[in-house]
């Protein structure tokens, strides 16, 4: 079958006891007032059987709330998406991928039980301009809508989009978690309670949890959490895990492939293996940049090649007004397309680069407030934020002639305006999601480096 892009991210904010003794755990001590039900783990899951067992509170997922809400969240995405890369960019000199997505759906999550000056530095950072409920209703609904398969009949050997959010919460068994809590994660998040004894066992807790990220994103992060990330300190573990593989609308041909030359930004080169194509899709040339977007079934990655030595600039600029115009600059072309392949990996923790943005009390043991969470405004704060995120991307396999030379036809009607774009030098690149405009990814390759 075509294999042409694999991506799996996840995000982990683990709230920690400010200091040993804080919290008795009792067997029996989840939320008073919030009715829940124990489930086991999920049959098809690899987690070690009897190490997890669900706690839900008797809620519903919520039905998808007003378009507005749900269109703030996706522009507050964004900008969160540009405002985090270039602090992340300022310390890195190769490849970046991340999936802004996920780590705003975690902090997201952490924002639910965040109170007082906490929760203004994290609304500050996610650009959250909404009421808190109508927040939670927005992310509810844009879930909702990415987990929908797309519409419509599928051309013949088309493999159709595959894209699956999931958001859990790893709980202390026995923690007294507040019920109202509980209920905005069910409702908006869909995430039940996973209870595990960190107090007894971290080092089971921290497998467990990993191989519920690894079942998650179908092995390709099987180790989230290192060791020493869990202690018999923690208490709760908020998780997201993003899995997604699209097939190319316009496939390349493997047998036109070709070690091409590359540019790197200090004038030196390397051979990179090539893809070339021909379709039509958006293109659009600008001031020190040319763009085009690469359809997937479902879904687009959006391709921004500055012109030579112009790298730093273009990325300096990099916001949502900048990611608006170029998508309103693209027009319909006939585009010769040369493109490396490539794979890319960031582990990444988060902590410095959000206290760089603002985000400081949260990670404070002394200031943090999450008492939505747990009462006892002394007890819990963040200790870390970690984030990982791997991408894969190459020409069609087996089947791509049959789907080249379906689209050949296809672009052989199209506009008479032809372009050239051959990316051999640094790029910076975003996948989007159609159907809601949502920035499931963004990165810069700075030298492409395939299996």
């Amino acid at each position: 079958m075509n294999r042409i892009l694999a991506v799996l991210v996840a995000v982990l904010v683990a709230a920690t006891a400010a200091c040993s003794g804080t919290v008795s755990p009792s067997p029996q001590a989840f939320p008073t007032g919030a009715p829940a039900t124990a489930t086991p783990a999920s049959p098809a899951s690899t987690v070690p059987p009897g190490m997890i067992r669900e706690v839900r509170a008797d809620v519903a997922r919520a039905v998808p709330g007003p378009a507005d809400a749900f269109t703030a969240v996706v522009d507050a995405d964004a900008a969160f998406a540009f405002d985090l890369y270039a602090r992340l960019v300022a310390d890195a000199d190769g490849d970046l991928f991340l999936s802004p997505y996920s780590i705003s759906t975690a902090l997201s999550m952490t924002y639910a039980g965040a109170r007082g000056n906490t929760a203004d530095q994290l609304a500050r950072a996610l650009w959250i301009d909404l009421a808190s409920d109508a927040w939670h209703a927005g992310r509810n609904a844009l879930e909702l809508d990415l987990a929908e398969p797309p519409a419509g009949a599928l051309p013949k050997d088309v493999v159709p989009l595959t894209l699956e959010p999931t958001n859990a919460i790893f709980g202390q068994d026995g923690f007294r978690f507040e019920s109202a809590y509980l209920e905005t994660l069910a409702a908006n998040y869909g995430a039940g309670l996973q209870a595990l004894d960190f107090v007894a066992e971290p080092e089971a807790g921290r497998a467990a949890i990993n191989a519920w990220v690894a079942d998650r994103t179908r092995d390709r992060i099987p180790e989230l959490l290192p060791r020493g990330t869990i202690d018999s300190l923690t208490r709760v573990v908020l998780v997201n895990a993003i899995y997604f593989k699209a097939t190319w609308v316009t496939a390349f041909d493997p047998e036109r492939t070709t070690n091409d030359t590359f540019r790197l930004l200090d004038g030196s080169t390397v051979q990179v293996p090539t893809m070339h194509g021909f379709l039509t899709t958006g293109q659009a040339d600008g001031h020190g940049w040319q763009a085009v977007r690469l359809p997937y079934v479902g879904a687009s990655m959006l391709v921004i090649v500055p012109d030579e030595r112009r790298f730093t600039d273009v990325e300096s600029g990099l916001d949502l007004a900048f990611l608006r115009d170029v998508e309103a600059r693209l027009e319909p072309t006939q585009v010769t397309l040369a493109l490396p392949r490539w794979e890319s990996e960031t582990s990444a923790p988060l902590k410095e680069p959000l206290r760089a943005l603002g985000v400081v009390d949260v990670f404070d043991p002394e200031a943090a407030d999450l008492t939505g969470i747990w009462p006892d405004p002394d007890d819990l704060y963040v200790s870390s934020v970690i984030h990982q995120a791997n991408v894969s991307v190459d020409e069609a396999g087996t089947e791509a002639a049959a789907a080249t030379a379906v689209n050949i036809g296809v672009t052989s009607l199209g506009p008479d305006r032809r372009a050239t774009v051959t990316v051999d030098r640094p790029w910076i690149y975003a996948i989007v999601d159609d159907s809601t405009g949502e920035i499931l990814f963004l990165g810069r390759v700075m030298e492409p480096s395939a299996g």
